[in-house]
């Protein structure tokens, strides 16, 4: 772990430790707010209202700290990812501040675990080449796909989530998995759900992986995902 990673980690720590708002937590949420600012890939804008955005995702920030995990070995790589889900639809918001806008993939959403993004949700969908969609610059495409995606799973139109389920247990069906490894904040574990149904943990990672998921990527492709596009 790199001095950055050490001095990031030891702030996060900090403001976990103690009360919101108290002393100690305010000098480590400003002392956090200060090395944000210096990520070299934090999104920046040309628009004049730049600072308003800022603003409005370091307030995000120190309502949801706690709910950040690193999603990889970098710390400071980890974090500038998660606050740029943020920050670029606020960026977004300067230039079209359409409220109804459809929702992305990185906007924020209500959870019990308050405001988090789609994104946060996927690290166990293995949709391929989802994070290329995350990045990809066609937003109309992105913000499309992350809500009828987000609906599908809810609804299930057709019933092709709840009618794909293991011979031995039709409560893990597609939709039920989809449900708690997609949509729910934070996503469940395959031995969590072995534990709640009773079943082999090979049962639930076998059909999520072999059944599952591959119902989600021909959805994803019908609602506008093509290959093509690297997503």
């Amino acid at each position: 772990m790199d001095d950055l990673d050490q001095r990031l980690t030891a702030l996060i720590t900090q403001i976990r430790q103690h009360p919101p708002k108290s002393r100690q937590w305010r000098f480590a949420m400003n002392g956090l707010i200060r090395e944000i600012q210096q990520l070299p890939k934090l999104a920046r804008s040309s628009h004049p209202d730049y600072s308003q955005a800022l603003s409005l995702t370091f307030e995000w920030i120190s309502k949801n700290i706690f709910q950040f995990q690193p999603y990889s070995d970098s710390v400071a790589e980890s974090l500038v990812k998660w606050v740029n889900g943020y920050l670029r639809w606020r960026i977004q918001d300067l230039y079209s501040p359409d409220k109804n806008a459809p929702l992305s993939l990185d906007a924020p959403i209500a959870s019990d675990f308050g405001e988090i993004t789609l994104l946060d949700k996927l690290p166990n969908f293995t949709l391929s080449g989802l994070d290329g969609l995350i990045e990809n610059s066609q937003r109309k495409t992105t913000q499309r796909i992350g809500r009828k995606l987000e609906r599908y799973i809810e609804q299930d139109p057709e019933g092709n989530l709840k009618n794909s389920y293991p011979s031995s247990s039709p409560e893990c069906n597609c939709q039920f998995l989809s449900q708690r490894f997609v949509l729910k904040e934070p996503p469940d574990k395959f031995a969590d759900i072995q534990r709640e149904l009773s079943i082999p943990y090979t049962t639930v990672n076998s059909h999520w992986k072999r059944k599952c998921e591959p119902i989600l990527q021909k959805v994803a492709k019908d609602l506008g995902y093509k290959q093509e596009q690297s997503l």
